[in-house]
């Protein structure tokens, strides 16, 4: 193998990684928007329990 094929294989195989690593980070972002959209919906929770809580004892 030349030095040119050697190139042209490890450049193959970076795209490939760079692929690869894009495609994960898009899933770790989908599923970071899930937890976000989670702890969000926990956080109103509370906050309304909270306000029940003051409304009773005020």
């Amino acid at each position: 193998m030349d030095i040119f094929e050697a190139l042209e294989d490890r450049v193959e195989r970076l795209l490939a990684k760079v692929k690869a690593l894009e495609a994960e980070n898009s899933s770790l972002r989908a599923e970071l928007d899930v937890e976000r959209q989670g702890r969000d919906a926990i956080t109103t929770r509370i906050d309304s329990l909270l306000k029940r809580i003051q409304e009773e004892i005020a």
